[in-house]
């Protein structure tokens, strides 16, 4: 991996500033790093040193990655989102948006349905449905506390959902839109498919299979004699 750019700006400094510039700001602040893997460009948020073993590019190599950088459209920093993406074993890719929803919190089913998260949403409902049959009181204090659980875990149950369809983390990236991750990971991986795909479906290459000369058809090699 390579460290091309932070907030955008391409970086040319000391390894050094580098860890220092990443530990600075607020607690809260992130940086928005680019970095070119295998040919491809890819964004994401960090915090603090990044723990791992730093040297620096040859100047061949510098020269042409800051090339195509200049080329690649880098947007505003407050325009990235943070997405969480989870693969299984045939490569099948789940992708969602970490951002904070106020749809989860008002209308948990809504966003339940949504997110085609099928047996929560079946539970909710239960829930609401037997608290409702018994007491309205009862049915107020759920929703309440639905809403509370929603305003807090809705990326923890997201990412458990995942999981529990036998996904696992795969990557987590920062991105613009849906869209622009998911060609992020199909450059990471061109391989993956994902649901509710916005990206081109992979479709594997099948190799005809050879055409086998039949026993007793083999072809007559014509020999001239003189």
């Amino acid at each position: 991996d390579v460290v091309v750019a932070i907030d955008g700006i391409t970086y040319h400094e000391s390894i050094d500033n580098m860890v220092d510039l990443l530990s600075s700001g607020e607690e809260n602040d992130m940086w928005l790093l680019t970095i070119w893997r295998n040919g491809k460009f890819f964004e994401v948020f960090t915090r603090g040193p990044l723990g791992g073993i730093f040297e620096f590019t040859r100047p061949e190599e510098s020269q042409m990655i800051m090339d195509l950088f200049q080329k690649r459209e880098m947007g505003e920093k407050k325009d990235y989102r943070i997405f969480e993406a989870l693969r299984d074993v045939r490569r099948v890719v789940d992708i969602y948006d970490t951002t904070h929803s106020q749809l989860a919190v008002v209308l948990p089913p809504v966003w339940l349905l949504q997110q085609k998260m099928w047996e929560p949403l079946l539970a909710i409902l239960c829930v609401y449905l037997i608290t409702f049959s018994v007491n309205i009181f009862l049915f107020i204090l759920a929703v309440i506390l639905v809403a509370l659980y929603f305003r807090k875990g809705q990326v923890t149950l997201r990412r458990s959902y995942g999981m529990f369809q036998d996904r696992q983390v795969w990557a987590i990236l920062a991105a613009r839109s849906d869209k622009e991750a998911q060609e992020m990971c199909r450059g990471l991986d061109e391989k993956v498919n994902f649901i509710n795909a916005l990206v081109k479906p992979y479709k594997k290459e099948l190799t005809k299979p050879r055409k086998k000369n039949k026993s007793g058809n083999v072809p007559k090699i014509s020999q001239q004699y003189t």
